[in-house]
């Protein structure tokens, strides 16, 4: 009888946490990004991140986006290139870093350039609108994919 209760509670507890696992594909979402007039947002590693604590943008000798996001994580792009068109993202131009909650750091290679499209940049009322996608790395961990990134900022010269 004890054996047949332990299969039967093995069983159970089988079919519940196969029916609590994730699909493989299914996209876990982290960061609650609040709807605002400016953002900077992407998925890193397929999980949604946004600067939901700070975000500010600083136009001098390259445009600086920065960005915080309540779980601890940064992300710096330092664009050379803000005028519409599609750029390349490097070490040496178009910059990205990203930190993670663990202040582990990633960012852009020369080897593997990502993409940046400034979409728009009004230099009457300053503000920037653009994407990106880039494989950034870590010495430390590897390599870390950052997808479906954009921002829409006022920015300060």
């Amino acid at each position: 009888m004890w054996k047949i209760s332990y299969v039967l509670i093995l069983f159970i507890l089988a079919v519940a946490v196969q029916g609590c696992s994730k699909k493989k594909d299914e996209k876990e979402n982290t960061e609650t990004c609040p709807i605002t007039n400016y953002f900077l947002k992407a998925d890193i590693s397929n999980k949604t991140w946004c600067a939901n604590t700070t975000l500010f943008a600083n136009y001098a000798i390259v445009m600086t986006i920065n960005g915080i996001s309540s779980s601890g994580g940064t992300l710096t792009l330092e664009l050379d290139d803000v005028q519409t068109g599609s750029y390349q993202i490097t070490k040496d131009r178009n910059h990205i870093l990203y930190t993670d909650p663990m202040a582990v750091g990633y960012e852009s290679t020369n080897d593997n350039p990502g993409s940046l499209v400034i979409l728009s940049n009004d230099s009457a009322t300053n503000i920037i609108q653009g994407s990106f996608n880039v494989n950034l790395r870590s010495p430390l961990t590897g390599n870390l994919e950052v997808k479906n990134g954009s921002f829409k900022l006022f920015y300060t010269e």
